[in-house]
């Protein structure tokens, strides 16, 4: 039986070994554990497929549009470069790196890592690299670039016909594969092959946010010796820098959906079109499944994102005891989901460098673009920075800072 805190409301409690179902926090409803059709085997042969597939899905074609005696191929960086050549270098490189560099370095250090422990390896840059890969697996976002690619798929088929390439069904087979990796993996598991956790409890005891590892408070503001992160009982200004991060999405919000996203120009008329107008065209064209999706990610998500927010860091400034629980899960929901709001703007980035055929018709993109990416930047950062212990401090306001109240044993679930 080994002793851990929860990342969400810092409850401590016991965890015994667990062979199949899940155990969830007593307190929050997180789940601390899960067997459900996760192995590290697993999650390294998805892993180790999807860094090998990563290669022939950047490189090879994807799709080609055919046009009368004309056709136009693109590879999955083709799109960046129609990006730059306009004029947009944040926009590039906000998306290369999401879409084509850290995918690389997220699996390539996942697969390293779970190779290791498979093959019982303790080295101390496992915890280190572990954690990075941990971290850029909500900014390595090829699962839902294959979501935007599909959108992309759906707005030029509706118009003209388009072929899928070897390096198109190289990307389908990654990006499902990156899907799987993620289901697959228990990150418990590698944690506690890398380092076990503590067996007993002393009364001066704070978590690592990264790992969990339960470390003497004194070594607060130290490195964990798990995973090296700086070890802090709660975020340093994390309330300060939601809020800061949080009123500049919501500054730019409005230019996001009231600018022009993309304009396509053909036989010297343009065709402007804003996040709303996209997803109109969407159903219009037939594809209103990809138009709900669209509508879900770029509109009901972030600015529920911004309304959620707001009601933590209100709660917070209050005090606000109530419904900590739903909060709690509903943060959690906020935090996952932030990553898919990037749909938009990779469409884009997919289907523009298929529709560059000089004067007779190309692609541009334009401001709304770069606006709601960084509203989706911004929200994501502000959601990281946000601690939702936070929100569970005001509940044992009245405790002693050092006393600790330790759960028999976690909530099982077969």
């Amino acid at each position: 039986m080994v002793i851990i805190a929860c990342q969400d409301c810092a409850a401590i409690q016991r965890l015994q070994p667990l062979k199949k179902g899940r155990l969830k926090c007593w307190q929050c409803g997180r789940v601390l554990e899960s067997r459900v059709g996760r192995s590290i085997d697993g999650a390294l042969a998805c892993s180790l497929a999807v860094l090998l597939l990563l290669f022939p899905a950047n490189f090879m074609p994807l799709m080609t549009v055919h046009i009368g005696p004309i056709t136009s191929s693109s590879v999955l960086a083709s799109g960046l470069a129609v990006a730059w050549e306009q004029g947009w270098p944040l926009v590039t490189i906000l998306l290369a790196l999401e879409g084509i560099i850290l995918p690389f370095v997220r699996f390539g250090l996942l697969s390293i890592t779970l190779a290791m422990i498979r093959f019982g390896r303790r080295d101390k840059w496992l915890g280190p690299a572990f954690r990075y890969a941990e971290i850029l697996d909500q900014w390595a976002m090829f699962d839902v670039l294959l979501i935007g690619a599909g959108i992309g798929y759906g707005r030029i088929a509706s118009q003209v016909a388009v072929s899928i390439d070897a390096g198109g069904w190289c990307f389908v087979g990654a990006s499902l594969l990156t899907m799987v990796t993620r289901a697959s993996l228990e990150r418990r598991e590698v944690w506690r092959r890398l380092s076990p956790q503590p067996r007993s409890l002393d009364r001066e005891m704070i978590a690592c946010t990264s790992c969990d590892l339960l470390v003497p408070a004194a070594k607060e503001g130290g490195h964990c010796p798990r995973c090296r992160a700086v070890v802090h009982r709660r975020r340093p200004f994390g309330t300060i820098n939601c809020a800061a991060l949080l009123l500049a999405t919501v500054i730019l919000t409005p230019i996001a959906y009231s600018y022009p996203m993309s304009a396509f120009w053909r036989a010297n008329q343009v065709e402007s079109h804003t996040v709303i107008n996209g997803i109109e065209m969407l159903f219009t064209s037939g594809f209103w499944y990809f138009g709900v999706i669209i509508f879900c990610v770029s509109v009901i998500f972030p600015l529920g994102k911004l309304a959620a927010l707001t009601w933590f860091l209100s709660s917070i400034y209050r005090g606000s005891t109530a419904y900590l629980r739903r909060k709690t899960q509903l943060y959690r929901v906020i935090d996952e989901i932030g990553r898919w709001s990037t749909l938009d703007p990779f469409t884009v980035i997919v289907f523009a460098p298929m529709i560059q055929f000089g004067q007779l018709a190309h692609f541009d993109f334009m401001g709304g673009s770069a606006a709601f990416l960084a509203t989706v930047v911004l929200s994501m950062l502000a959601a990281k920075a946000f601690d939702p212990r936070l929100l569970w401090d005001s509940a044992t306001a009245t405790a002693p800072a050092a006393s600790i109240r330790v759960q028999p044993q976690a909530t099982a679930e077969i």
